[in-house]
C-alpha cells in the first residue's frame, strides 16, 4: 500500500479545523470590539460634554459621568447615567456624544422635539444602538 497522500489530506484537514476556530473567535471579537467601541465614545463625548459645559457656566455644579449601561443583543440600549440632570445638560450631554461618535466614523441619528435631543439611534452592520440619558 501506498501512503504518501496521507500526511498531506492531515495536514489541510488540521488546516481546516484551525481556520474555523480563527474565524469563530475573530467573529466573536469583533463584535465586542464594535460594542466597546460604541461605550467609549460614549463616555469620552458624555465627559467632554459636560466638562465643557462645566468650564464655561458660571456658577454651574460639575456634572459626572457616573456610569454607561448597556442591554440588549440585536437592539442594544446605551444609558448614561449623570450625577444631574436637567435640559440643557441633556441637549449638551447627546449632542457631545453625537459628536463623539461621528468622529469615530460612526452615523448616529438625533431625535429632536422641541429642540430638546431626546435620544440618539444608531445602527450598524451588527446592532441598533439607542443612546439616551437614564
Amino acid at each position: 500500500m501506498d501512503n504518501k497522500g496521507q500526511i498531506s489530506v492531515e495536514f489541510i484537514l488540521f488546516l481546516a479545523i484551525v481556520l474555523i476556530i480563527v474565524l469563530a473567535v475573530g467573529y466573536f471579537i469583533s463584535d465586542q470590539s464594535e460594542q466597546n467601541n460604541i461605550a467609549t465614545a460614549t463616555r469620552l463625548g458624555a465627559t467632554n460634554a459636560t466638562t465643557a459645559m462645566g468650564i464655561t457656566t458660571p456658577g454651574m455644579l460639575p456634572v459626572r459621568v457616573d456610569a454607561i449601561q448597556m442591554s440588549g443583543t440585536q437592539n442594544i440600549t446605551v444609558l448614561i447615567n449623570l450625577s444631574y440632570k436637567s435640559t440643557q445638560i441633556q441637549n449638551t450631554t447627546l449632542t457631545g456624544v453625537y459628536n463623539s461618535l461621528t468622529s469615530q466614523g460612526y452615523s448616529p441619528q438625533k431625535k429632536i422635539v422641541s429642540n430638546i435631543v431626546q435620544n440618539l439611534t444608531l445602527n450598524t452592520s451588527r446592532h441598533n444602538y439607542h443612546i439616551r440619558l437614564a
